[in-house]
């Protein structure tokens, strides 16, 4: 009897569980019916209570992201601001005034040194004052902020400054959670930077691969903290070279237009038409008419110009596809029509003066004159230079122009910089303009010109088809495999400048 009970009681059971499971799969009839479990009640409810919780974070999220940018912290920055404006508080009548703070592991976190130097500025005003006091005067003048545990003057007017080092942790448990991230930059810049800059028809020598790389770099860089960075590869893509190059194209390869011509090898196609250049007076003079008529853009030789631009520009683009280099073609043909123009200005404001046939701008401070237009009437390389500045400054809105190239233009490149200047296209205040330079690469005398005339172009620096990268892999790879971890004792620079002269050495054998 209990045993039949209980099978009832069991069945009924499950039977209003089936019906329970009936309704719940039929939302419309457990409203109208108004039967709902208990438990499925508290789950409502309970989903109900999530719900809100998590559209509430979202929307402190999404304020938070708006309150706050993603950009981390710059703590040697915030010393700066904040030892800037004690100064600042302290000496409102004094132009000048540095902030010189530096790290100092020995004594504090940050250390901060103007004193000495504003007691000078001080002095040249009439009043003397000893470094104690005025660093006593600075410290009176910090703001209050979370950032400091304590400051304080020792020695000579030196003022040690001591994180918060609830302030550190918090910075270094960001940096955990959030990984790096860029530092806050300000407003943002219009950066445009000039890099790499190969020659057309002639291979890639390392000197352009140190610039690309070094370009490369600073462009990320850039980008990564926000800025719209425009690439540009100053290309040597016009000129008198292209006269013989395209004489030498039309006489080897008649029918040129019309069927590819084998030019492959670019680098030997230029010495063949230099040698005739060099050698044969003829050749010479259609050369320089093909100089002309390339300048006066006849249709034949802008085709002729463009298949040899063409097949540079692929092997060029080779490497720019193993190195990860994004980059725009700006070559000096680009400039060609905006030169006209820098000239016409140049003249119609009285920048130019007559010099033996020549038209010349004397910048201030320089002893040496830009050519600007040549006595042949020709272009020269500050023509094209200006040009291009003008058109970075104006076309491109840039704000802040940096060029990398070989120490060997620096003087070069600040002439071109102060003409600008003089001319009011910008204004160094309000406008970055400078050059990144980095060392030449010499020959075997130390003379640069033996490697601008031969060298580069003839083994041990060039860079054809990427031979000198697959050298330079080649080589660390072998380093790591038979050297290991040691490598972490060396520093990345001498151990690159190692593998280069271990290259060096193999490539002379093989000549």
């Amino acid at each position: 009897m209990v045993f039949i009970v209980s099978n009832v009681l069991q069945e009924a059971e499950i039977k209003k569980l089936e019906d329970e499971i009936a309704l719940l799969q039929d939302p419309q009839r457990m409203i109208a019916n108004g039967v709902v479990s208990p438990a499925l009640e508290v789950l409502q409810t309970e989903n109900a209570k999530l719900m809100y919780q998590i559209n509430h974070l979202k929307r402190n999220i999404e304020k938070e992201k708006s309150r706050k940018p993603n950009t981390m912290l710059s703590i040697s920055g915030i010393v700066e601001e904040v030892f800037a404006v004690a100064i600042r508080r302290a000496y409102p009548n004094l132009d000048g005034a540095p902030v010189m703070i530096q790290g100092s592991s020995k004594f504090a976190d940050y250390q901060c040194n103007s004193a000495m130097s504003i007691v000078a500025l001080l002095k040249k005003q009439g009043e003397n004052v000893n470094p104690n006091a005025v660093a006593t005067k600075i410290v009176q003048n910090i703001p209050q902020s979370e950032f400091f545990e304590k400051v304080e003057i020792k020695g000579p007017g030196f003022i040690n400054i001591y994180l918060n080092k609830e302030f550190v942790s918090q910075q270094i448990s960001d940096v955990l959670n959030q990984g790096v991230r860029p530092p806050s930059v300000g407003v943002k810049k219009r950066p445009v930077v000039d890099f790499s800059s190969p020659n057309i028809a002639k291979e890639m020598h390392v000197g352009h691969l140190r610039s690309t790389i070094i370009g490369e770099s600073i462009c990320r860089l850039l980008e990564w903290v926000g800025y719209d960075v425009l690439r540009i590869n100053h290309l040597g893509d016009w000129g008198t070279q292209f006269g013989m190059l395209i004489a030498h194209l039309k006489e080897k390869f008649p029918n040129y237009q019309t069927v590819s011509p084998p030019i492959a090898d670019l680098q030997a196609f230029y010495k063949e038409s230099k040698k005739r250049f060099d050698e044969d007076e003829e050749f010479k003079k259609r050369a320089y008419d093909s100089v002309v008529k390339l300048q006066n853009y006849d249709s034949d030789h802008m085709k002729a110009w463009n298949l040899i631009c063409d097949v540079s520009r692929k092997e060029f683009t080779k490497i720019y596809e193993r190195l990860g280099v994004k980059i725009i073609d700006r070559g000096e043909s680009f400039y060609q029509e905006r030169m006209k123009d820098v000239v016409k200005e140049l003249e119609e404001r009285g920048f130019l003066e007559e010099d033996e046939g020549r038209k010349v701008m004397f910048v201030p401070g320089f002893g040496v004159p830009l050519t600007i237009v040549k006595s042949d009437g020709g272009f020269t390389y500050a023509t094209s230079d200006m040009a291009a500045i003008k058109n970075r400054l104006f076309e491109e809105h840039g704000d802040w122009l940096v060029y990398v190239v070989d120490a060997g233009q620096g003087t070069h490149l600040q002439t071109i910089y102060a003409a600008a200047q003089m001319m009011g296209w910008y204004n160094p205040k309000l406008t970055r303009v400078e050059h990144v330079a980095f060392g030449v690469v010499l020959g075997e005398d130390k003379n640069l010109s033996v490697l601008a005339s031969k060298r580069c172009h003839d083994g041990m620096w060039a860079v054809p088809h990427g031979d000198l990268l697959d050298a330079i892999i080649f080589s660390f790879s072998y380093e790591i495999n038979h050297t290991g971890s040691r490598l972490n004792d060396i520093h990345p620079k001498k151990l690159i400048i190692r593998e280069l002269c271990k290259i060096q050495k193999i490539m002379k054998l093989a000549e």
